[in-house]
This record gives structure tokens, C-alpha cells and sequence, in this order.
């Protein structure tokens, strides 16, 4: 067995190492092979119909059991990606290698190797799922500017002429978004409101006495 181990320390670690070299300085991207196995690839909560008409997910007692072993199939394949993988081949090949050394027995080695692979797939596919986690909630997303006050930084044309620009703090960030108003033109400087987003990158503003003054009516 120790040549399968060198054979899996060598290239995994390689892989792996290369990876997150890669990583850190920018120029890999997420090869993710499985994607999020809870999403689209299986719902164990629907019912499929056949086609014969019948409701596939009609027979209770033969289905809740087999829902039980296919949930728990399905999380351990939601860990799978090209770098929980190789991860879990390098830890594989290294613990066997480590274990073999110290004298431990061909079964405790092989069971040792098994342990520490599946302890590394799953830890680097956590760190994966965190970091995507994190990359999303920072993620700024224009329907939170609804209701903010911005800042005019290019003139919007009047009666929607056109579009300029406006500067808004929006999840404790300065974002910039093209802006149109159904108002006169808004000069540089102008504060304004945004009432709708109108596109990817692009939203509508009123003129803050507008809003003042239509809050005063009601």
C-alpha cells in the first residue's frame, strides 16, 4: 500500500499546493465539479409523476426510508468538488505514509488514511462553503439604494433626457449608479433620493424637496 500512498501525497499535494498558490495570488477560478447538490439536483420534498400519470411519491411506506438514505448520499456528494478531492487525496496519501512509519499495522494504517482524507474533504469543503458565504453577503446589491439619499456627481437630464450619475452609501460602501429623473435636471451636488432601480446599474431619483414635499401632503 505505501506506493498508492506516496502516489496520493505526491499528486495531491501538488494539485492542492499549486491550488492554493493559484488562489492567493488571484488567477484560479472555482472548479467545483458537483456544484451545491441540495439545490436543483435533488429535492427530497417533491413529488415526481411518472409517466403513466401517478404520483411517484405516493407510496409512503417504501419511500421514507429510502428519502433517509438518499438525503444523506446526496450531502456527502454536495461535498464533493474538485478541491475537497484533492484535498482528501493528499491528507490521504500523507496520513498512510505517516501512520506506515510509525509502525502501525496495514489495517490501522488503511483505516487512519481513510479518516484523515474524509476529515480533509470535509473541512476544506466547510472553509469553501464559508468563504462563498462571505463572498456573497459582501456582495452589494443595487435594490438595497430604494429610499437612500445620494449625491449628484454627474448633472442628470430633466424628464428623462437622459442618464448621469449619482454616489450613494449603500452596505457601508460608496457606490456609483447611473441615475435618470422624470424631474427637471438635477446639477452636480444635488441630493436627491433613489425611488426604483430602472436597470442593471442604473436608478431612478427624485429631488429631496420632492420627497419633503410629498411626505408633507400626506
Amino acid at each position: 500500500m505505501e506506493p498508492l500512498y506516496q502516489l496520493c501525497a505526491v499528486v495531491g499535494g501538488t494539485i492542492f499546493v499549486g491550488q492554493f498558490v493559484l488562489s492567493f495570488i488571484g488567477l484560479a477560478g472555482d472548479h467545483d465539479f458537483s456544484g451545491d447538490a441540495g439545490g436543483d439536483h435533488f429535492d427530497g420534498g417533491g413529488d415526481h409523476v411518472d409517466s403513466a400519470g401517478h404520483d411517484a411519491g405516493g407510496d409512503v411506506h417504501h419511500g421514507s426510508g429510502a428519502m433517509g438514505h438518499d438525503a444523506a448520499t446526496w450531502w456527502f456528494v454536495g461535498l464533493l468538488s474538485f478541491r475537497t478531492v484533492i484535498a482528501g487525496l493528499a491528507f490521504f496519501g500523507l496520513s498512510g505514509l505517516a501512520a506506515g512509519a510509525s509502525g502501525v499495522g496495514a489495517a490501522g494504517t488503511l483505516a487512519i488514511a481513510a479518516l484523515s482524507g474524509l476529515a480533509a474533504l470535509y473541512l476544506v469543503a466547510w472553509m469553501m462553503r464559508s468563504m462563498m458565504r462571505l463572498r456573497a453577503d459582501g456582495t452589494v446589491r443595487i435594490e438595497n439604494t430604494v429610499g437612500q439619499t445620494a449625491l449628484v456627481y454627474l448633472t442628470i437630464p430633466g424628464r428623462r433626457a437622459g442618464k448621469g450619475k449619482i454616489t450613494v452609501t449603500v452596505q457601508n460602501r460608496t457606490m456609483e449608479y447611473e441615475a435618470e429623473t422624470e424631474y427637471d435636471a438635477l446639477p452636480t451636488a444635488s441630493r436627491v433620493q433613489i425611488v426604483a432601480v430602472v436597470g442593471g446599474d442604473s436608478v431612478a431619483v427624485v429631488p429631496l424637496h420632492e420627497t419633503a414635499r410629498t411626505n408633507h401632503a400626506q
